[in-house]
């Protein structure tokens, strides 16, 4: 089983909101460029998006991972007695989507950060 499958039910609500952080990276960084208008408030809006979306990627996985062991609990008690490493094994799966959910976090912050500066450096120059 691949990672993509493994995270279950959750990845498509993560795979929408990361797409979503890549597409509005790319419109700020488009809105940005252009000429006039680039420090505009409703360009700082777009930018702000993308913070927004990478956050609601790493909720969606934490999510992802109660479930994910909730599920496992289940599995677990229906079971009776298990081997440690199938229980480890499943704690593993179910953190998956965490860890997906902070990186996108943590690149979408990264985005956010260097879109933010850019703006305010913009709207430095429109001031002077």
């Amino acid at each position: 089983m691949n990672i993509w499958e493994a995270m279950g039910f959750i990845r498509w609500p993560m795979a929408f909101s990361t797409v979503l952080v890549i597409a509005l990276t790319l419109w700020s960084t488009i809105r940005l460029s252009a000429g006039s208008g680039a420090a505009s408030l409703k360009t700082k809006a777009w930018i702000d998006a993308v913070l927004f979306w990478g956050g609601f990627t790493m909720i969606t996985g934490v999510l992802g991972t109660l479930v994910g062991i909730v599920i496992a609990s289940q599995s677990i008690e229906a079971a009776g007695t298990v081997n440690t490493a199938l229980v480890w094994g499943g704690i593993k799966v179910a953190l998956l989507s965490a860890v997906f959910g902070v990186l996108v976090l943590a690149v979408s912050a990264l985005f956010w950060f260097g879109l933010n500066m850019r703006w305010r450096l913009n709207r430095a120059d429109e001031l002077d």
